[in-house]
């Protein structure tokens, strides 16, 4: 996907933007949803595809908490071992290959699917289009064959400005559900913000030793990122609620200080805690614009320096595109970080452990 250059943007505007956002987020409650868990099962069956990722297994707990039976397509007879899958029913199989999901769905009498599918490789064009499209969609066509009475298909907020290769599948899957094109079915769409790891991918280099990268002033958009655990809650709460049907919900985290950021305010949060002083790797988004340009004219001719191309890219639409949405959940970001502080991270910065292999996003499980 081609980006604007920073030609076209205004930086001061842009600034101001974020500023007057941010303030208005802060002295606004929103009402859109209530906290808290809503509708209990009956043993129901709920059968999760990508159910063994980050928010998957918070996803089986909370169901699991609620009264459902929660079943899982795990790639790995291992996950039976998996002490967070111990109330679940572990299915083994591929949810690439449509036989297994038909099977996973045939089981037993199936009440819902729910996909948290998201490819590995958001970098790979040919993967996102199997797992972000061609898997999900073996999950609809399954659930639609077995008379299943929803679709709960966990999405991306990026879908309202798809400019990365696996959001603009997942909107693809978004408009196959709601167009009916694979049989009728009960759906709802949920399109949550940004995930807490996310935001502190560079948290082990800023404990390191590291400095902070943003670009210019890093206040080009705001963000109000959700926890794993209340996603998980408003997952379920959606789980057989008529209201919930055929409605796309998009969703954040806590409209308060703690939890809506800038790219800056998000490092100015990981020093604090650290207890560092604040130091910034200030990159112009001139110069990060042209490093793209030339990544993508020689990933061309490259396909090593492709996917290089595409993480600069996907930099940049984390640092300039707003995600803010409803507010639901009490966790915050700061909170996350607190949880992050005592736990030892390789060394080296993120983009060298990127080239060896041994990136490392780092989560509080």
């Amino acid at each position: 996907m081609a980006f604007s250059t920073i030609t076209d943007l205004d930086v001061a505007a842009s600034q101001r933007h974020s500023h007057e956002l941010r303030s208005r987020l802060l002295e606004t409650e929103s009402t859109t949803y209530v906290t808290g868990p809503t509708g209990t099962g009956n043993g129901e069956r709920v059968l999760l595809l990508g159910g063994t990722g980050y928010i998957g297994r918070a996803v089986v707990k909370e169901l699991a908490a609620r009264g459902y039976r929660p079943a899982v397509l795990a790639r790995s007879a291992e996950t039976k071992n998996d002490p967070d899958y111990a109330d679940a029913e572990v299915v083994v199989g591929d949810p690439t290959h449509a036989d297994d999901v038909v099977s996973a769905v045939a089981a037993a009498p199936t009440a819902v699917v729910i996909s948290l599918l998201s490819g590995r490789k958001p970098n790979d064009a040919e993967e996102c289009e199997i797992v972000d499209h061609d898997a999900v969609v073996n999950g609809i066509r399954a659930a639609v064959a077995h008379e299943v009475e929803q679709f709960i298909h966990i999405s991306d907020f990026g879908a309202y400005r798809p400019e990365l290769i696996p959001q603009v599948y997942k909107l693809q899957v978004e408009g196959e559900l709601i167009g009916e094109h694979h049989g009728r079915l009960n759906w709802t769409i949920v399109r949550p913000t940004a995930y807490y790891p996310y935001l502190s991918m560079t948290f082990g280099d800023v404990k390191n030793g590291e400095p902070y990268r943003i670009f210019d002033h890093g206040e080009y958009s705001v963000v109000n990122p959700i926890a794993r655990e209340d996603l998980a809650e408003f997952i379920v709460n959606q789980v057989l609620a008529p209201d919930a049907y055929r409605r796309v919900l998009p969703v954040g985290g806590p409209w308060v200080p703690e939890n809506v950021v800038t790219l800056k305010a998000a490092g100015e949060m990981m020093f604090d805690v650290l207890g560092r002083t604040p130091e910034f790797n200030v990159v112009t988004m001139a110069s990060w614009d042209k490093k793209i340009a030339r990544l993508t004219r020689l990933g061309k001719i490259s396909k090593q320096l492709k996917p290089v191309a595409f993480y600069l890219e996907a930099a940049k639409y984390w640092s300039v595109v707003d995600h803010v949405a409803p507010a639901y959940g009490t966790r915050t970001l700061r909170g996350f970080m607190e949880k992050l502080k005592d736990r030892e991270f390789p060394t080296g910065s993120f983009k060298e452990r990127m080239k060896n292999g041994t990136q490392m996003m780092p989560t509080d499980i």
